[in-house]
């Protein structure tokens, strides 16, 4: 048996023996094994069950990668295999390819950022370039966002990760809504104000507290200017709620005779000296 463990045969330059495979083999199935022992363990730790699913997924991912890394290198290492040249070759590919794929990167380890650092997150409503969208998926290069007319929208991490991205979901748990109008010169000020901030309390999704607040923003080239503000519990549907809005201002300004007016410009038409006749 020994003998048998001990024959070795040649593959190119290389000369293997038995029991260097066998030994190989073993390492490889005992981190398969770790790999499914350090799994279960994740399962059933408590901290894990407070993380997202894409946080469990990004760990499970590099746990896994790491097993499996140091287990091919052990293998190899026990087949005799000088890793020296495979460490020179790999440094030179990762030169030449780090070069070609440094976006991809960027993507890469932004999405690391954003799965740890817990920034943004699965279910979180954003502002992307005016957009408002939900975050549905993070992976590793990508984010997965839906818009709300329903668009599915696939962001690089590091758009997500290193630009000014507003994220309406977090920090103060209510989230602020702003209507603006213009009314004629000459109008009730009283009066508008007291209608303003009826048409947005009356909405069922604004906050009864903090009440909401009407500013006298400015005096206008054609109106004055009023803004009316209101506080969301869900930013989502924050359009429809302006949209809601704007139609009660109207209906009110029409029931109360408040003029919502059009810009307006004179002009003055003059006319050039009459041309002298010659004769």
């Amino acid at each position: 048996m020994n003998d048998i463990l001990q024959h070795s045969f040649h593959i190119g330059h290389h000369q293997f023996v038995i029991s260097e495979f066998l030994q190989a083999f073993v390492i490889l199935l005992v981190a398969r094994i770790v790999q499914a022992v350090v799994r279960r363990a994740l399962r059933r730790a408590e901290r894990m069950e407070k993380l997202d699913e894409g946080k469990k997924f990004m760990v499970r991912r590099l746990l896994a990668t790491i097993i499996w890394t140091l287990a091919s290198l052990l293998a190899m290492s026990s087949l005799g295999i000088d890793l020296t040249a495979l460490w020179a070759g790999s440094a030179a590919l990762l030169v030449g390819v780090g070069i070609g794929l440094q976006g991809f990167f960027n993507d890469v380890v932004s999405g690391f950022v954003l799965l740890f650092e817990g920034g943004v997150q699965v279910g979180n409503v954003l502002e992307v370039e005016g957009k408002l969208v939900r975050v549905e998926r993070i992976d590793l290069r990508s984010t997965r966002v839906v818009t709300v007319a329903g668009e599915l929208i696939v962001l690089p991490n590091s758009k997500v990760a290193g630009e000014s991205v507003v994220n309406l979901s977090q920090g103060d748990q209510a989230m602020r809504i702003r209507v603006n109008v213009g009314v004629a010169y000459g109008s009730d000020v009283a009066l508008v104000e007291r209608l303003l901030a009826e048409a947005m309390a009356e909405q069922e999704a604004v906050r009864k507290e903090p009440e909401p607040v009407v500013f006298f923003q400015d005096f206008g080239e054609s109106s004055l200017d009023f803004s009316v503000m209101g506080w969301l519990d869900d930013p989502w549907n924050r359009m429809l709620i302006q949209s809601a809005v704007r139609r009660s201002i109207d209906a009110k300004f029409r029931e109360h005779g408040v003029t919502i007016p059009f810009p307006q410009r004179d002009i003055h038409v003059m006319s050039s000296p009459k041309a002298t006749t010659l004769g």
